[in-house]
């Protein structure tokens, strides 16, 4: 069996976090022979390498745009035989799969929802029985909106990630706290994103100052240099004579790094669920968020997180004191978060549940995932 994994750089999903995700799998499947293919850009090569995938396929796509890959791919194909089955992790990649690979068996893994635009499109090749196309939304919440925009629910099944938890290694907290500068009784927050320039870091700055305010602590911000307003929120921290509490690190985009060196993560915005949030119910850290379907699916409200509705600053401000001052509380929410992240988003679980639609789509069958099992939060929200 040979399959390619497809993603190109410009894709909103084309991050540290999706490209992990690719990882989870590479090793674990030994009868499977995989590519991981790379539609552009040396950045995203240098990303796939630095989370562990090994000697990718780069081809070259003119104005950065995937379906100008056509000749490239039709090259590399040719010299090295086509693959059996293409999982595409961008909706770009999968255009270029269509084109290429007309009745070749294709998947296409969400870990965001698509556009309105994207999910009609996928919503014909889904229903065109010649294309052999399937979607895997990662979450419940996705799986939802692909199916009221029109999308047949034999067309796409729900898939929970699986991570390698053993990337996040707790003992190297001191390491960060001296890299930032930071005293070890200090107390960070770090904004959790998979995508740093989409993720507005000035209502999350909002919370953070206020709750220091509140709790009379020092308390610093960690974000990604591309988070969206960063400059005004260095400016307004400028202003009030708090620059030092502005953390800027480059690794945010990879939260299995960075996490060990912070106490509290922020997840706010509709880029708040994602699989950064996943990482932090990994790495031990209690959570404080809005409560929007993507975040509630996988945390629950003083079960495994604090929640409070969007925008909702001055409660969001009185959670973070909460946690920061109360060990019980905070040591309560992150056991929780992390046992529910052990028992949902297992590596081995992810591998056994992908080989089996790798293959029933080889055989042509039906594809069947088994349904995903209730999360804390689904059951709190009566969603389960």
């Amino acid at each position: 069996m040979r399959i390619w994994h497809l993603i190109d750089a410009n894709s909103p999903q084309a991050t540290a976090t999706t490209l992990q995700m690719i990882n989870a799998s590479l090793a674990q499947l030994d009868h499977v022979n995989q590519e991981v293919v790379l539609l552009g850009g040396s950045g995203l090569r240098r990303t796939a390498e630095t989370v562990g995938i090994r000697g990718p396929t780069v081809l070259g796509t003119p104005l950065g745009k995937a379906l100008l890959g056509y000749f490239a791919a039709h090259r590399h194909y040719r010299c090295n035989g086509p693959p059996d089955l293409i999982h595409c992790w961008s909706i770009a990649a999968m255009a270029l799969a269509v084109v290429l690979f007309r009745r070749s068996p294709k998947l296409l893994t969400l870990t965001q929802p698509p556009t309105r635009n994207a999910t009609r499109w996928l919503r014909a090749i889904t229903s065109d029985v010649a294309t052999r196309a399937v979607l895997l939304p990662i979450s419940l919440t996705i799986h939802r909106e692909l199916l009221t925009q029109g999308v047949s629910p034999q067309a796409a099944h729900v898939l929970r990630p699986g991570l390698d938890l053993g990337r996040v290694v707790l003992g190297r907290r001191q390491c960060l706290r001296t890299r930032w500068d930071v005293n070890q009784d200090a107390k960070i927050a770090v904004l959790v994103c998979d995508r740093p320039g989409a993720a507005d870091a000035l209502p999350v700055a909002l919370s953070v100052r206020l709750a220091e305010e509140s709790s009379g602590k020092h308390i610093y911000l960690l974000m990604h240099p591309d988070n969206k307003n960063r400059r005004r929120v260095q400016r307004d921290m400028t202003y009030q004579g708090k620059s030092n509490r502005l953390i800027l690190d480059d690794h945010t985009n990879e939260p299995w790094l960075i996490m060990p060196g912070c106490d509290v993560a922020v997840a706010a915005g509709p880029e708040g669920g994602g699989l950064s949030l996943l990482w932090a119910m990994c790495a031990n850290l209690p959570i404080v968020g809005e409560a929007t379907h993507a975040i509630s699916e996988h945390v629950e409200d003083r079960h495994s997180a604090l929640l409070a509705k969007p925008s909702q600053h001055t409660k969001q401000a009185h959670h973070l004191c909460q946690i920061l001052s109360d060990p019980q509380l905070a040591w309560q929410l992150r056991d929780m978060a992390r046992h529910e992240a052990f028992s949902f988003f297992s590596r081995q679980q992810y591998c056994q549940s992908l080989t089996t639609v790798y293959e029933q789509m080889l055989e042509e069958k039906p594809v069947h995932v088994p349904p995903p099992e209730s999360t804390g939060g689904l059951r709190f929200d009566g969603r389960a």
